[in-house]
């Protein structure tokens, strides 16, 4: 169970930018508790019966927690300022530089939308 688990925790970091469990590489007795116990064992359990990342990716993404607004809600911010551990809202994200060449090219409507060509 542990090795789902593991797989699991860092499927969630790299989609909503931080783990269940906050240290991926230490799920022993040195590394953090995670914030959603049962959550983290259902799509472990999840991701073991399916057994496919694709399916995972999907489950994660279609989410209601991942499709959240990143606005602010002072009565959340309250209890959960910081670190969002509740998971009130979606934490922003930066682009990473392809994702801003993308939607540059995509605005000036010379994205090319063809397999393996670049867009200029």
């Amino acid at each position: 169970m542990l090795t789902w688990r593991s797989i699991v925790n860092r499927l969630w970091q790299y989609h909503f930018g931080r783990g269940l469990v906050d240290t991926p590489s230490d799920f022993g007795r040195n590394g953090a508790k995670p914030t959603h116990p049962e959550l983290l064992d259902w799509l472990a359990c999840e991701f073991r019966d399916f057994d496919s990342f694709k399916r995972m990716h999907r489950l994660m993404l279609l989410s209601n927690t991942y499709r959240q607004s990143v606005k602010h809600k002072p009565a959340h911010a309250k209890i959960d300022a910081e670190h969002n551990r509740y998971l009130w809202r979606m934490n922003r994200q930066r682009l990473d530089a392809e994702s801003i060449r993308d939607a540059v090219l995509s605005v000036s409507g010379k994205l090319s939308l063809a397999n393996g060509r670049a867009g200029l």
